[in-house]
């Protein structure tokens, strides 16, 4: 059986697909591990998980969280204030977790470049877990230019010279993509990299979340709203503006992801909602607000959902526009929004029956991905090939 050790960076949208194929694995009788930061990630692991801190110190709480910080500067933010000190304060931990738990096979999410490091020092084989496909991309020669000079200071404070790559964020064996071709389209050139794309992860390894599934009246217009968790408990103004179009709309049911202190003022038509188990979820709505994450957008996509995207910053926009494009969608100002604009569009995003249509045209390749399951049989053939080449794993 082999070993595998994940890492991933404490943000919920980045665990779960990790998650889902860590459950796959496990249900193979694989062992795995997790390197993590425990105070953030350890209640939302299986309560059996074998897992490793790398909370020495805790991690930085960036701009990335602040709703008024977008564009260029949400990347700027994203790297030199969270990003990079992350990547910095887990190397050395890591490389110690690694060596302890000697390891057959690292699996690294995208945004947690310590993980490539410390796997490229140690010559482990790893494969890179992609939550969001504009990572994928080449955006700017400015953009691409500025991202790989920040990689490289990374890599010289920690790494031989001989070791040092343009892009060491991508695994030159193996580069999950929790998406399908036909969704990131052929728009922009992507960043060289031997890509598998397995569609959303599909798979368990979630916690259970309680909900009042009675709530759920039959013969209702469902929506499900969330911002995700980044933004969720200091963008209030977002749902309050969807609260108050929700009201003059009594015949539509809205659950909402948001803060709960929120409950309160809302109307009887919405659910306010701290966590729900959004996977089950999904299959009882028909239609999603939310601000365009991957895996949201994904997961309702796979149902033939259509969307109201919001986006933000980061990849927001990106995939927003893919969504768009592929005419799934509608677009919705964020920080502009008002209650009429917010009754209009969603009385659009229920009544437009090509938005449905064009939702349930990439449900079809979207659910025929292999999902966690088809990212697992990629880690493990990569196991596979590291035991017949000594060679790949060095682990000393």
């Amino acid at each position: 059986m082999a070993r595998i050790l994940f890492t991933v960076p404490p943000l919920t949208g980045h665990l779960n697909p990790a998650l889902a194929v860590a459950d796959a694995l496990s249900a193979q009788g694989h062992k795995v591990a997790w390197a993590v930061h425990a105070r953030q990630l350890r209640d939302k692991l299986p309560p059996r998980a074998c897992v490793y801190p790398l909370d020495a110190e805790d991690p930085v709480d960036s701009g990335i969280a602040d709703p008024q910080v977008r564009g260029l500067e949400s990347v700027r933010l994203f790297f030199e204030d969270y990003t990079l000190p992350i990547a910095e304060r887990m190397l050395l931990p890591l490389e110690a977790i690694a060596r302890s738990f000697q390891p057959d096979v690292m699996v690294v999410d995208h945004q947690l470049p310590g993980g490539a490091l410390v796997a490229r020092k140690l010559g482990l084989p790893w494969a890179t877990l992609i939550t969001t496909s504009a990572s994928i991309l080449k955006m700017s020669p400015m953009i691409d230019a500025w991202v790989e000079n920040q990689y490289l200071g990374l890599q010289r404070r920690y790494l031989p010279a001989e070791l040092t790559v343009e892009r060491p964020d991508f695994s030159p064996h193996l580069a999950v993509v929790f998406s399908t071709e036909s969704l990131v389209g052929t728009t922009h050139e992507r960043i060289a990299a031997p890509y598998a794309f397995v569609g959303p992860a599909k798979g368990d390894g979630r916690r259970a979340v309680a909900f009042p599934w009675d709530w759920l009246q039959p013969g209702s217009r469902k929506l499900l709203v969330s911002l995700g968790t980044v933004s969720r408990d200091r963008d209030t103004r977002f749902f309050e503006v969807m609260m108050a179009a929700l009201a003059e709309m009594p015949d539509v049911q809205a659950v909402m992801v948001a803060p709960e202190s929120l409950a309160a003022s809302a109307p009887p038509n919405v659910l306010v909602r701290d966590y729900v188990p959004q996977l089950e979820l999904l299959d009882c709505v028909h239609a999603v607000i939310c601000h365009g994450g991957h895996n949201t957008v994904c997961e309702a996509l796979s149902r033939g959902l259509p969307l109201i995207v919001a986006p933000i910053r980061d990849d927001q926009p990106v995939i927003a526009r893919q969504v768009i494009d592929a005419g799934a969608g509608l677009f919705m100002r964020h920080g502009k929004v008002t209650p009429a604009m917010a009754k209009t569009l969603i009385t659009q995003l229920l009544g437009t029956s090509s938005l449905a249509e064009n939702a349930r045209r990439l449900a079809e390749d979207l659910r025929a991905a292999p999902g966690a399951k088809g990212a697992a049989e990629r880690i493990l053939q990569l196991a596979a090939q590291a035991a017949a080449k000594p060679a790949l794993r060095q682990v000393a």
